[in-house]
């Protein structure tokens, strides 16, 4: 008789609902694919079912009900779906073993099995041996108390077996779309656009605090075998796979070979027109190697995502508490001045409410950004407080960190009561109280609204580099003046009341906009989608014109020059078929800020929107936030 082994691993769906994406279940095909390779394993248990998508409970229910083993890859996209199911399955087969794995499961929760009865083990770290090792024992009837590396449910108490072995050859795990195991399921639903998850390498060397990367994987990076990830990417692009997510920690941390995977990736684009897009987690600690590989992905594989750096904070006080180290100053500058100088879209991320962070520090995050040279991609995230993440286990107490669980950073269907997914964000800490941190909300929404999103970002790099007046100068006075205009002192009342109420509440509760849901996670864009829903492209120039006449003296002719610049790189949504349109002007701005030339040379700039033109308002919105990455909404401007 043969035992059959399925597995719950749920996601929201993917981007515009028309795509109809999801994520094959990676994780859990990895498990099925390392242990079925065993012939003692093959011949006696068979791959049951794979819930991928959040489909009702009483029909998961039904459909898992005879299985012998369920495991359930847990993370806060899912976890109360899987614990609903885990306690139903429970239910419904009391002889059905749950196994739990994952980053979320709260390994150190003394009364976990006294919250969650029905769960019999957790795998507290790499799965693939323990899980191999757990059918054995299926096998031979044999306790579970022998398997090191997981937390095995002793009547309610916790019986915790040690720290389990890691795969020294990750080349002893064999890839699961290369062996099939994902054939059937796509096969049983054509109508939907898969998308694929990669690893090139496992392991993160870093110990951030706010993260459970590390928990996981541990620090030491080890790398698959350079012919099966191109084997890999070969099957993805063969398949049709609409999106990839390469989830090694630091992509670009082995520079020769990570440009190998690159050229496998435009290859098989070329190839098959597939996939359409995919995100990478760039090497942290990055050199110009690294933007070598970008720069090849968009020049020749067309892509636009550009080139993340995540710095999380600037301020050395922050960084040394959550055991993070950046690249020096100058050095982040080498990789900003090489993105502008070669049009790569880039993309910092900072994370707010982190402990050791003032609101005078968090505005200081910006101006060192700018004065690095990043003036187009800075993303704000909010602090998480993860389960096994240091900063929750050990950092909360110390510095007076608050949470509060927030249900509308994951979007999906089947998502309401005990189903609901909450993640717990940082609201306030000792050096940033609640007052102060809806204060650096509206700061980032401002910084956002105005320098990232290119309505003022030359403007204020000219005063600085030319005038030497400081970012924090210009910003301050432009801040006061937006709270004496109308309109936009009625955005910043929306925009904190919003947070308000997603930090007290949970939720914004926020009408849509052009079809779209506004939530935590883009109300930062949500005033660049009204400038175009409500056509407030003129109203905001005009303010902006009297803003800078009536603070600063320059020449008339760099004053037009200037604003101009700004007004055609800041795309109006109705005049979008007018791009690329060619700008004459006295002064080479561009010249000036980015190559050091003489500014006092007249020059022609050509402003272009690569995207598709006869876009509608709703996707041009939409793509506000959904594009960002890829600098959606600002012109690529090149000399004539």
């Amino acid at each position: 008789m043969t035992h059959k082994v399925s597995f719950v691993n749920p996601n929201f769906q993917q981007g515009p609902t028309e795509f109809n994406a999801y994520y094959l279940p990676y994780s859990p095909g990895v498990l099925w694919s390392y242990a079925n390779q065993f012939a003692h394993i093959s011949d006696n248990f068979e791959l049951g079912d794979f819930i991928w998508r959040r489909d009702s409970i009483k029909e998961v229910v039904n459909l898992l009900k005879d299985n012998a083993l369920v495991g359930f890859s847990t993370y806060i996209w899912n976890r109360n779906y899987c614990n609903v199911i885990a306690r139903e399955l429970k239910k419904a087969n009391p002889d059905i073993i749950i196994v739990q794995g994952g980053p979320e499961p709260p390994i150190e929760d003394k009364n976990f099995f006294e919250r969650f009865p029905y769960i019999d083990l957790v795998v507290k770290q790499e799965g693939e041996i323990t899980f191999k090792r757990i059918l054995e024992n299926i096998l031979m009837k044999e306790d579970f108390a022998n398997i090191p590396g997981l937390l095995v449910n002793d009547g309610g108490k916790i019986f915790d077996t040690g720290v389990s072995a890691r795969i020294e050859n990750l080349d002893d795990i064999p890839s699961p779309y290369l062996t099939g195991v994902f054939d059937k399921l796509m096969k049983q639903h054509p109508d939907v656009t898969w998308n694929a998850i990669l690893e090139s390498n496992r392991g993160c060397p870093y110990q951030c605090t706010f993260c459970d990367w590390g928990s996981l994987t541990y620090n030491k990076v080890k790398k698959f075998e350079l012919d099966r990830v191109l084997e890999e990417l070969e099957w993805a692009g063969s398949r049709k796979t609409d999106f990839i997510s390469f989830t090694d920690a630091n992509f670009g941390i082995f520079p020769d070979r990570d440009m190998i995977i690159a050229d496998k990736l435009i290859e098989i684009q070329k190839n098959y027109d597939s996939p359409k897009a995919y995100t990478f987690s760039w090497a942290k600690n990055q050199k110009k190697e690294v933007v070598e590989i970008v720069r090849k992905l968009i020049y020749e594989g067309g892509s636009r995502m550009g080139l993340t750096l995540s710095v999380q904070s600037m301020d050395d006080n922050v960084l040394s508490i959550i055991k993070r180290r950046n690249l020096d100053t100058n050095k982040i500058s080498e990789v900003f001045d090489l993105c502008e100088e070669y049009d790569i879209p880039l993309y910092t991320e900072l994370i707010l409410g982190l402990p050791g962070e003032t609101l005078e520090t968090w505005k200081e995050n910006f101006y060192k950004l700018y004065k690095a040279g990043n003036h187009t991609g800075v993303t704000v995230y909010q602090a998480q407080l993860l389960e096994n993440a240091e900063m929750n286990l050990t950092q909360k107490n110390p510095f007076e960190i608050k949470g509060s669980i927030v249900y509308d950073y994951l979007i999906g269907s089947n998502n309401e009561a005990e189903l609901e997914e909450g993640i717990e964000v940082v609201v306030s800490t000792k050096d940033m109280p609640r007052e102060k941190m809806l204060d650096a909300q509206v700061w980032s929404w401002f910084q956002n609204t105005f320098h990232i999103n290119g309505m003022t970002n030359y403007l204020s790099r000219f005063l600085y580099k030319k005038y030497n007046i400081e970012y924090s100068d210009f910003y301050e006075k432009l801040f006061e003046a937006v709270q004496k205009d109308e309109w936009l002192k009625s955005e910043i009342d929306r925009v904190r009341n919003a947070y308000e109420n997603w930090t007290k509440a949970g939720k914004i509760d926020h009408p849509l906009e052009q079809g779209i849901a506004i939530h935590g996670w883009n109300i930062v864009h949500s005033t660049m989608i009204m400038i175009h829903s409500r056509d407030k492209h003129r109203d905001i120039f005009k303010f902006l014109r009297n803003f800078v006449k009536e603070t600063y003296d320059f020449p008339e002719d760099i004053y037009e020059d200037l604003m101009t610049l700004q007004e055609n790189y800041f795309i109006d949504y109705t005049q979008l078929k007018q791009y690329p349109r060619k700008v004459k002007f006295n002064n080479d701005i561009i010249g000036y800020l980015v190559f050091d030339k003489d500014l006092n040379n007249s020059a022609e700039y050509e402003f272009e929107f690569p995207e598709d033109k006869n876009s509608s308002l709703m996707k041009y919105c939409e793509q506000i936030y959904m594009a960002r990455r890829r600098n959606y909404g600002k012109a690529m401007i090149s000399q004539v």
